[in-house]
């Protein structure tokens, strides 16, 4: 990769985490309620539950971004966290805190303890 595109990867990735750590938690939207009527408790758990899982995947993507940048301090950045090869510039632009190359990403999701030893997790595609 050349330092042009280094930049251009740490200016998405700054982007990013600004823009995960703006959305503030809408803490009634997790708030158990009780209501008399059972389909609308019924309705009210399954869109608390609909929050949570949101809150839980923007939480992961903050950790993959903010651990991109860590590897883009440390002079690592590109390098598959798996095998060591180098991610292709591709999908680094499309996915910038992509931590596996395209084949361990599919080994990964195939088969996640085949990656595991390795140190690295799973993606979350935004």
């Amino acid at each position: 990769m050349t330092r042009h595109d280094i930049e251009s990867c740490r200016r998405l990735l700054e982007a990013k985490r600004g823009e995960l750590l703006s959305g503030r938690p809408r803490s009634e939207e997790i708030t158990v309620e009780r209501v008399p009527d059972t389909i609308e408790e019924l309705t009210l758990d399954m869109e608390r539950n609909m929050a949570v899982d949101t809150l839980n995947r923007k939480a992961a993507l903050l950790s993959q971004v903010t651990d991109a940048l860590e590897r883009l301090a440390r002079g690592s950045y590109g390098v598959c966290l798996a095998c060591e090869n180098h991610i292709s510039p591709k999908r680094l632009a499309a996915l910038p805190w992509a931590a596996l190359c395209l084949g361990c990403q599919r080994t990964a999701e195939t088969s996640p303890l085949a990656i595991a030893g390795a140190g690295a997790r799973s993606e979350l595609t935004a």
